[in-house]
């Protein structure tokens, strides 16, 4: 049995802040990570930017939707993306 340790609050909080992520989590997408916009990352450290990771998840057979990302707050984070899938039908 799995344990929620706020992630459901998590989203449901960003949907109640966010149109678009209301229709995603609506939608059947599931929140996999936020990650960098290319450009975005830290210099000197090596990260997978939001497209790789959107483009890999494509590649495995999801849909992919790349959203406004938020901290923990509900703040948003203008140099990062939220990835969203789902399996395609």
């Amino acid at each position: 049995m799995s344990v929620d340790y706020g992630r459901g609050e998590y989203m449901k909080l960003l949907a109640s802040r966010d149109a678009a992520i209301r229709r995603l989590v609506d939608g059947g997408y599931e929140f996999v990570t936020n990650a960098f916009r290319p450009g975005a990352g830290p210099k000197g450290v090596r990260t997978k930017d939001a497209d790789t990771l959107a483009t890999r998840f494509r590649e495995d057979g999801y849909q992919v939707e790349v959203a406004t990302a938020y901290n923990e707050t509900g703040d948003a984070l203008p140099s990062m993306a939220s990835i969203w899938r789902k399996p395609k039908a």
